[in-house]
């Protein structure tokens, strides 16, 4: 098993004394990790980040927002952009679902540079409206249909060798909640290496219900465990904590008033917490399943901070 850490390339941000190879490996060394998971989300990679840190998985672009686009509803897309260039901004410059299967490709291409062992595939669709008002416009069904639909048709530029994950998330898509759902998309893909990527967090924001680690380690266990052999698929693991339910059944279902990016942001992270797991009841869903890679996958301010937090988690799994 591969331990690695969440990272994304922010020119100005990132701690600038560990911008060499010889100064990362001693910070990586130091943590007992393997390298990181790099977020690929700009249209070109940051060649900056792909010398120095090993990388060793890479987080594909991810658009919160698309079946519409994809599905070419005009009514719900003129509700989310102002105007065409809005639209062909989000979808990398594309204007119709063409245009966006190749910038889906470019971005993969770019991805690729970096020599991952496996990519990383949100499978989900929730406008900014739905996240707030929890009424959302499309079923799993529907998200997941349309994904292998555009999965399907960009993944023979993806080397063999190259694993593609599927993560899980709490809006409609793969929520790893029903076994159905998780068999039916998986049948749909016309390729071989692929996988899930577990991200606990996502699936503890399923259940508003849980109100400590331990109890959300229960039901971390008990949805894996009803995947029956679907749950030998999990060949990753984004790991974090997220008690959120408290938020989740505070806040009214309505949509803010002069809604933008920041507010959007501010509601998503109450609800998606990626904190450090400090129950060692954790250690039960490595019991369950045997990923190759866990992929610390935290908030943190520096790097400093993050491996006071890697080192927690550690000590939550029991192998620190």
């Amino acid at each position: 098993m591969k331990q690695l850490f969440n990272y994304c390339y922010i020119p100005g941000y990132n701690d600038e004394s560990l911008t060499t190879k010889d100064a990362m490996q001693t910070y990586l060394n130091s943590l007992g990790v393997d390298g990181i998971e790099l977020f690929h989300y700009k249209k070109d990679l940051d060649v900056v980040s792909v010398p120095v840190f090993p990388t060793v998985g890479v987080h594909l672009k991810y658009w919160p927002y698309w079946l519409d686009f994809w599905q070419g509803n005009k009514k719900y897309l003129k509700k989310q952009f102002a105007n065409v260039e809005d639209l062909k901004t989000y979808f990398f410059g594309a204007a119709n679902k063409d245009e966006w299967i190749n910038a889906i490709k470019e971005n993969i291409k770019r991805a690729l540079e970096a020599n991952p062992e496996y990519l990383v595939w949100h499978v989900s669709d929730a406008d900014t409206e739905n996240i707030f008002t929890f009424s959302f416009n499309h079923t799993d069904e529907e998200v997941i249909t349309a994904t292998a639909e555009v999965f399907n048709a960009v993944s023979d530029i993806i080397p063999q060798n190259v694993m593609v994950l599927f993560e899980n998330l709490w809006w409609p898509g793969l929520k790893l909640t029903n076994k159905k759902i998780v068999d039916t998309f998986f049948a749909m893909l016309k390729r071989d290496n692929v996988g899930i990527m577990l991200d606990t967090g996502h699936l503890m924001n399923t259940n508003q219900d849980l109100n400590n680690e331990e109890e959300a380690a229960d039901y971390l266990c008990k949805t894996i465990e009803n995947l029956g052999s679907a749950k030998e698929l999990i060949y990753g693991v984004h790991l974090s904590s997220s008690i959120s339910g408290e938020y989740v059944g505070s806040f009214e279902r309505t949509v803010p008033e002069r809604l933008n990016p920041e507010k959007i942001m501010q509601h998503i992270s109450q609800i998606d917490r990626h904190q450090a797991w400090t129950s060692s009841k954790i250690k039960n869903l490595f019991h369950i399943v045997e990923p190759r890679y866990v992929v610390h996958e935290l908030y943190y301010n520096d790097l400093q901070d993050l491996a006071k937090l890697v080192k927690k988690q550690q000590s939550a799994m029991g192998i620190y």
